[in-house]
């Protein structure tokens, strides 16, 4: 199995889409993106009808990609991909938001999600699981991994984003840090681990993000830092 967060590589300061960027729908020149894919693909040694990537919109939809070539029109609208296909990189985008990798190396069965403040009130996380296990994966045998997204420190939000979290039953003793005035921050990859948990997956095998992409801007993509109009970090998981 592969499972791997893009970096941005060559960076031309004032150029928000430069270096690696495979999102089609933030602005950035289809040309660049394309190559941006292509380059990918052959890295991983798959055609490019291979790379599975949805159109996002902070949605709780997860779709199962079960052939190849996928009808384009089911990515629409989708947060979340599954797959029990080898050879085929599914992968979503992210600039802040926590990038989820699942695995299930036993039944072959992956997923990714992207979770920012909305999925994961909304416990994007636990409808992925949900649809690997229709597709024949075990509770006690999926892996989870963050990628790079933004820190606690970092996650400025209103109060009515923490009202969000509190009604819908997340601990507000470790997700929510009150300590920053005047508004409070929001440690994601911490809600993402208790929804996780909440569903049976074992702490164990839970791996927190090992690096913020606010505070590393010319590694990774950060909305916060640099607008919505700019490239993605990539996060994609293929199996064998």
């Amino acid at each position: 199995m592969v499972a791997i967060s893009t970096c941005r590589g060559c960076v031309v300061e004032g150029d928000n889409y430069s270096g690696f960027n495979a999102c089609h729908y933030t602005g950035d020149d289809m040309a660049h993106v394309e190559g941006c894919r292509k380059e990918l693909c052959k890295e991983l040694g798959i055609n490019r009808e291979s790379l599975i990537i949805p159109r996002q919109t902070h949605s709780l939809n997860v779709a199962v990609v079960d052939t190849i070539p996928f009808d384009a029109e089911k990515l629409e609208n989708i947060d979340a991909l599954v797959t029990t296909l080898s050879g085929v990189a599914i992968a979503i985008n992210t600039a802040d938001c926590v990038p989820l990798v699942f695995a299930d190396e036993v039944n072959k069965v992956i997923g990714v999600a992207h979770s920012g403040w909305k999925g994961t009130v909304g416990r994007i996380a636990s409808k992925t699981v949900a649809k690997m296990i229709q597709c024949g994966a075990s509770l006690s045998h999926i892996k989870v991994a963050m990628g790079p997204c933004i820190c606690g420190d970092c996650f400025e939000v209103g109060h009515e984003v923490v009202e969000q979290f509190v009604n819908n039953g997340f601990d507000s003793s470790q997700v929510i840090l009150n300590h920053y005035q005047p508004r409070p921050h929001i440690d994601l990859p911490q809600a993402c681990r208790q929804s996780l948990i909440e569903i049976g997956i074992r702490d164990e095998n839970i791996q927190f993000p090992t690096c913020c992409s606010r505070c590393n801007p010319h590694e990774f993509f950060s909305a916060r830092r640099l607008g919505i109009n700019s490239g993605r970090t990539l996060t994609v998981v293929m199996q064998d």
